[in-house]
């Protein structure tokens, strides 16, 4: 049974490799078929109807193989200059690819990254507003220094990661978690930006379901509007994650990344559908059948 009316399309998932190898006999394919059946379990177990799939590209073609109506790959790419044009025109072209993604800010640190800051990246941008490539952007709070990248591309579609802010347990603790974020409401200006809910209980003090992120969250929404803003659990990161509020001895659930929208009486129908899955589907131009 669908959990609602609507496609509910995680915006990003990872790779869920268990903390040991299941059988070391296996060869790397077996293994990364086992992976693929994880990732799905899990979404079947929380009523997630598809995913992208923020990984390397041998797990994303395992997945988009084995589920191609349920899954589609979002590249990182690492090269900069003429390459990362190369590799951006050839991830235009890929059929299990729908969007690349650009680390321009160094998560360990939050500094930007060299091959940002220089000018490496720069290639990357041109070429993706030409072919069309929609880009996902991880500033980990350096949303602010991507107006200029946002003015030279009008027609370039961008997403910023992660409510663009740093979170943990990847970055280091912020005494503030939510200390950039009229950085990226200002961006909401140009209407090419769009915005990814991922990892909204990390931005919480207290326990589920999390009430506590609704005033930034409502600022947000306000700003940018449902049909530029994504849903994404990221719940590979959010299971090593303590949780707020009580002392639990555990991460942050799949379910309760999904449900704190899903069930929430802050959202009508329309925006749940939106964030949901309609906003994926028009900006990436994908439909999975699955939904």
């Amino acid at each position: 049974m669908k959990s609602a009316d609507f496609d509910i399309i995680d915006g990003q998932i990872h790779q869920p490799a268990p903390p040991t190898p299941v059988d070391e006999s296996w060869d790397d394919a077996a293994k990364l078929l086992v992976n693929v059946e994880i990732a799905r379990e899990a979404m079947d177990a929380v009523g997630v109807d598809a995913a992208l799939v923020v990984a390397a590209m041998p797990y994303i073609d395992a997945c988009v193989a084995r589920y191609p109506e349920r899954f589609i790959g979002v590249e990182t790419f690492a090269a900069t200059g003429a390459e990362l044009g190369a590799a951006v025109e050839r991830a235009r072209g890929d059929a299990r690819l729908a969007a690349g993604r650009l680390l321009v800010t160094d998560f360990r640190t939050l500094e930007l990254s060299g091959g940002f800051a220089g000018g490496g990246m720069d290639a990357g941008f041109e070429v993706a507003e030409k072919v069309g490539l929609p880009l996902f952007l991880s500033t980990h709070g350096r949303s602010a220094a991507m107006r200029p990248v946002i003015e030279r591309h009008p027609d370039l579609s961008i997403v910023i990661d992660h409510v663009g802010l740093a979170q943990h347990p990847v970055s280091p603790p912020r005494d503030d978690v939510w200390e950039h974020i009229d950085d990226l409401i200002a961006l909401a200006e140009y209407p090419n930006v769009h915005v990814k809910l991922c990892g909204l209980p990390l931005l919480s003090s207290e326990a589920y379901p999390f009430a506590d992120v609704w005033p930034n969250l409502q600022r947000v929404i306000a700003a940018f509007g449902a049909d530029r803003l994504l849903w994404a659990s990221d719940y590979t990161r959010l299971r090593m994650a303590k949780a707020g509020g009580p002392s639990r001895n555990r991460g942050c659930l799949y379910s309760e990344t999904r449900d704190m929208l899903l069930h929430s009486n802050e959202l009508d129908r329309d925006a749940k559908a939106a964030i949901f899955g309609g906003t994926v589907k028009r900006l990436l131009g994908w439909s999975p059948t699955a939904a």
